[in-house]
C-alpha cells in the first residue's frame, strides 16, 4: 500500500504532463494550420515551435493524419467554447442565433487564430481530397449548419422568427456571409468584413418578428402549448 500511493502519484503526474504537452502542441498546430493549411504541419516544425521533442509528438499523435484530425477536433472544441456554449446560454432562440452569428464575427475579427476561420480555410484546402480529414471537416460543418437550422426552427416555434422563413436558406445565406468575411479579414479588407457582418445581422432582423409585440404565426403543423 505504501508503494502504491507514490506509484499512482507518478502516473498521475505523467498523465498531466502528457495532457499539457498535447494541449501545447495542438495550440501551435492550430495556429500553423490556420495560415499554412494542415499540409503545412510537420512534426519537426511543431517540435521547434511548441518546445516539445519530436519523439514525444510522435508518441502523442502517431502519424501525420492523426495529428491533422486531432487539430481539426481541437479547433472545433475552441469554437464551441468561445462561440457556441456562450450563445446557448442566451434565454431565447433568436438571442441564441444572433449570439452565434455575432460571436463568430468577433472571434474572427480578434484573430484568435492568425489565419481567421480555421474550418473555412481547411474546408477549401481539402475540398477535392477524399479521406478521413475531409470527412471530419464535413461533419463539423454539418454540425454548425444543424445548430443554425435548429435555432431558426425553435425561433419560429416560439413566434420570434417569421413562420415563412426557410431555415435552410437562411442558414445558407448566413454561412455564405461568413465565408466572404473570412477571406476579407485575412487579406485586410476591413470594409468588406464589416459589410458581411452588417448584412448578416440585417438578414436576422428581416426575419425576426417585430409586430408590435405580436408573435409571428406558427409554422404549419405546430400548435401552442
Amino acid at each position: 500500500m505504501t508503494d502504491a500511493a507514490p506509484a499512482a502519484e507518478i502516473l498521475d503526474r505523467r498523465k498531466r504532463r502528457g495532457a499539457q504537452s498535447r494541449q501545447r502542441v495542438l495550440e501551435h498546430a492550430a495556429a500553423i494550420a490556420s495560415v499554412d493549411g494542415l499540409e503545412g504541419l510537420t512534426i519537426g516544425r511543431l517540435a521547434a515551435e511548441a518546445g516539445v521533442a519530436k519523439g514525444n509528438i510522435q508518441v502523442l499523435f502517431g502519424d501525420k493524419q492523426s495529428l491533422q484530425l486531432a487539430t481539426v477536433d481541437f479547433v472545433r472544441a475552441v469554437h464551441v467554447a468561445a462561440i457556441v456554449e456562450p450563445a446557448l446560454a442566451e434565454a431565447s432562440p433568436v438571442a441564441r442565433l444572433r449570439s452565434m452569428v455575432e460571436r463568430w464575427f468577433d472571434f474572427v475579427e480578434a484573430r484568435e487564430l492568425p489565419g481567421g476561420c480555421f474550418m473555412n480555410a481547411v474546408a477549401s484546402e481539402f475540398r477535392a481530397r477524399p479521406g478521413a480529414v475531409r470527412d471530419r471537416v464535413a461533419a463539423h460543418r454539418a454540425d454548425k449548419r444543424r445548430r443554425y437550422v435548429e435555432a431558426i426552427r425553435e425561433g419560429q416555434a416560439a413566434g420570434e422568427i417569421d413562420a415563412d422563413a426557410n431555415p435552410g436558406q437562411l442558414t445558407f445565406e448566413l454561412l455564405a456571409f461568413q465565408a466572404l468575411a473570412n477571406v476579407a479579414v485575412t487579406i485586410g479588407d476591413d470594409a468588406e468584413f464589416e459589410q458581411a457582418r452588417a448584412s448578416s445581422l440585417a438578414l436576422l432582423d428581416g426575419v425576426t418578428a417585430r409586430r408590435s409585440g405580436q408573435k409571428a404565426a406558427r409554422p404549419s403543423g405546430q400548435t401552442g402549448a
